[in-house]
C-alpha cells in the first residue's frame, strides 16, 4: 500500500478567524486516502466548533503555548524550548509538507524546521502563505522574511495584491511565490428565506428591519469602528436600521472591542447594534441580513465578503487592493473610501435608498464567486503544491 503524504499546517491558534477556516476547509476537501493531515497550534486554542472540526479531521494535533505579546526573559526562553519540542515532533512525525501561516508562525516553524534539518530529519516541502498586507510590519520583520525564504519552497499568496506588496517590500524573488484564492463552496452559502425568517427570530429582528452586517473577529484592521460611525449618521433619517457586528474577541485587541461597546452606550445605540457571537452555521447570519459591509483597513482576502455573496447579498467594500482587485464598483459590488466616514455613509445610503433595484449585482456577485473562487480550484492548486510524487 501507497504511504499516505504526510502534511502539517501550522498556525498561530485555532479560532473562528478567516485563516483557522481556510485551512479546515483545504483539510476538509483535500483526500483523505492520499493524505495524512495534522494540525499545530502555537498556543492553546480555544474549545470552539473550528478546534472539534480539526480534531475530527487531523490523524494529530499539537497545541503548544508560544508567547508571542509582551515577551519577557523567561517567556523568550520558554518559546525557545517550545520551538526545540516543534523541531522534535516534525522529526518524529517525519512530516512530508510543513505549512505555516502568517509572520510569527512562520518564523518559529522555519526556524523549527531548520533545527529538524541540521539534527533530525529534513521535510520534504517548506510552504507558507500570506493572509494579509503586513503594513504593521517592521522592516526588520521584511529583512528576516526575505532570509527565511532562502529555505522555503513556495509563498502562497491569497491575492495578487498580497503577492505585489511582499515583492516591493521584501525584495524576494517572483518566482517563489504561488497565488492561490480562497475558494468557496457554493453549496454551503446560499440564500434560502426560510433561513432568513428563523435567524430574524432568533436574534429579534423585525421583518421590515433593514440589517447591515459585518461578520470579523474584533479588530483595528477590521475596521468596524468606521462602520458604526456612518450607521449612526444613517439613523438621523432612518429608524427602522440595524447593525449586527458578528464576531469575537481576541485576547491582544480587547481595547477595540470595548471602544465599540462603549462608542454604543455613548451614542445611545443599544435598540440598533448588536454584538452576535459567530456561529458554525453562519450561512444562517448571511441570509438574515440585508446589506454585508466589509469595512476593513488592511485584509488579505476578506473571506466573509464573498461568503455573503453567494447568499446573494449586496456587499459595501473599502477601496483597499485587494478588495479592488475582485470587486468592480457598482458590478459586483460597492466601493468606499477606505477609513473615510462620509464616503462610507455616502454609499450606504445610495445603496439602502435604491436597494429594490439591484437584485441583478446580487445575482452577478453569487454567479462571480461560484466561477472565479471556487472551492474546487483552490482545492486543485492546493493538491498539485503537496503532491510530492509529481
Amino acid at each position: 500500500m501507497r504511504r499516505k503524504i504526510k502534511v502539517l499546517n501550522i498556525v498561530s491558534t485555532i479560532d473562528d478567524g478567516g485563516l483557522e477556516i481556510l485551512v479546515y476547509r483545504i483539510y476538509k476537501s483535500l483526500d483523505r486516502e492520499k493524505y495524512d493531515l495534522n494540525i499545530c497550534s502555537l498556543t492553546i486554542p480555544p474549545d470552539k466548533f473550528i478546534t472539534q472540526g480539526f480534531k475530527k479531521i487531523c490523524s494529530n494535533w499539537l497545541f503548544l503555548n508560544f508567547k508571542n505579546k509582551n515577551v519577557g526573559i523567561f517567556d523568550f526562553i520558554r518559546n525557545i524550548h517550545f520551538t526545540f519540542k516543534l523541531a522534535r515532533y516534525i522529526a518524529k512525525n517525519k512530516f512530508d509538507i510543513i505549512h505555516s501561516h502568517d509572520f510569527f508562525p512562520a518564523l518559529i516553524t522555519r526556524i523549527s524546521v531548520i533545527i529538524s534539518r541540521l539534527f533530525f530529519y529534513k521535510p520534504k516541502r517548506l510552504f507558507i502563505t500570506y493572509h494579509n498586507i503586513y503594513y504593521w510590519l517592521k522592516p526588520l520583520h521584511h529583512f528576516i522574511n526575505r532570509e527565511l525564504s532562502r529555505i522555503t519552497d513556495n509563498i502562497v499568496c491569497v491575492t495578487k495584491s498580497v503577492k505585489d506588496y511582499a515583492i516591493i517590500r521584501e525584495k524576494i524573488k517572483e518566482d517563489k511565490f504561488v497565488v492561490i484564492y480562497n475558494g468557496l463552496n457554493s453549496a454551503e452559502f446560499f440564500p434560502d428565506r426560510n433561513l432568513r425568517d428563523s435567524q430574524r427570530k432568533i436574534l429579534d429582528y423585525a421583518e421590515n428591519d433593514f440589517v447591515l452586517c459585518n461578520v470579523g473577529v474584533y479588530s483595528v484592521r477590521k475596521g468596524q469602528i468606521y462602520l458604526l460611525n456612518a450607521f449612526k449618521n444613517l439613523l438621523v433619517n432612518q429608524k427602522n436600521l440595524k447593525l449586527a457586528l458578528v464576531g469575537s474577541i481576541r485576547d491582544h485587541e480587547l481595547n477595540v472591542y470595548e471602544e465599540m461597546v462603549n462608542f454604543v452606550k455613548e451614542n445611545n445605540l443599544g435598540e440598533y447594534v448588536k454584538f452576535v457571537d459567530t456561529i458554525k452555521e453562519v450561512n444562517k447570519i448571511y441570509n438574515m441580513l440585508d446589506l454585508f459591509v466589509m469595512c476593513s483597513i488592511t485584509e488579505g482576502f476578506g473571506l466573509a465578503a464573498y461568503e455573503a455573496m453567494l447568499a446573494e447579498k449586496l456587499c459595501i467594500f473599502s477601496d483597499i487592493a485587494p478588495f479592488k482587485e475582485l470587486i468592480e464598483d457598482s458590478v459586483n459590488g460597492f466601493i468606499f473610501e477606505n477609513k473615510n466616514v462620509e464616503s462610507l455613509t455616502k454609499v450606504l445610503k445610495y445603496v439602502i435608498s435604491n436597494y429594490d433595484e439591484f437584485g441583478n449585482i446580487r445575482k452577478k456577485g453569487r454567479e462571480f464567486v461560484k466561477t472565479k473562487l471556487s472551492e474546487e480550484e483552490m482545492v486543485f492548486k492546493y493538491n498539485s503544491l503537496y503532491n510530492i510524487s509529481n
